[in-house]
């Protein structure tokens, strides 16, 4: 296991996608990382990024922990963290992983949702809609981390929604980076009303297998991208 997940798991630190200071400063840098602008090795020290984000070291550490959770950077005891190289193989795991426990989401949100939960779903999926043409990539994100969020309350299940956002934490970059895409913003919409329609209709099989498709699909997507971007960089 990757020792950064186990240093946050050890220290019962969960991180919260989209709610805090610290959620916005790690996205931040994972977008800057991700696009090639903090290359590999690069220092993040601590009161550097204090000063540039003019906040408190606390929201930096925090940020930092998280982006450890990714595998974009390394901590490294009593040294600046740096940006590590790219490990295909725990993107690939951690999509395997939000796959199982979000499938599980869906399958207990068909069973346990009201109908007026599941027809937010389709307002929030329609919001994606919207955005795929005249949104940026960030507003897409945001939309469609609404939509998954929703997915998890409506399970009521807060064990599983728990595990599932730790893990979301961990490709959170990787999704976000594929989103500049307007294709694949049109195919994870698509892939949503399937999701959604199958939630709707309390087929709990079949709303797991279509969650688990679509984040199957977009880490298929992610890893052949990511890879050709290396590529294109060490070409």
């Amino acid at each position: 296991m990757n020792k950064s997940i186990v240093h946050l798991v050890n220290d019962q630190e969960m991180p919260l996608e989209g709610s805090t200071l610290a959620d916005s400063i790690r996205r931040k840098l994972a977008d800057e990382i991700m696009s090639g602008a903090l290359g590999l090795d690069h220092r993040l020290d601590e009161a550097e990024l204090a000063e540039r984000f003019q906040v408190s070291r606390t929201p930096i550490r925090e940020a930092l922990r998280q982006l450890a959770a990714t595998g974009l950077i390394q901590l490294r005891p009593r040294r600046s963290a740096i940006v590590a190289p790219v490990d295909i193989n725990l993107i690939s795991q951690g999509y395997e992983a939000a796959a199982e426990l979000e499938g599980v989401s869906a399958a207990w949100a068909a069973i346990r949702g009201s109908l007026s939960e599941k027809l937010e779903l389709v307002e929030l999926n329609a919001v994606c809609e919207g955005l795929i043409v005249k949104g940026n990539y960030e507003s897409f994100a945001n939309a469609n981390r609404d939509f998954h969020n929703k997915i998890a309350e409506i399970a009521k299940n807060e064990s599983l929604a728990s595990a599932a956002m730790f893990v979301r934490v961990q490709i959170a970059p990787f999704q976000r980076f594929q989103f500049h895409s307007e294709e694949e913003r049109q195919q994870s919409t698509l892939d949503h009303k399937r999701i959604v329609d199958a939630i709707i209709r309390k087929e709990a099989d079949l709303a797991k297998r279509e969650m688990c498709n679509h984040i199957l699909r977009a880490g298929v997507t992610a890893v052949a991208e990511i890879k050709a971007r290396l590529s294109d960089e060490n070409g």
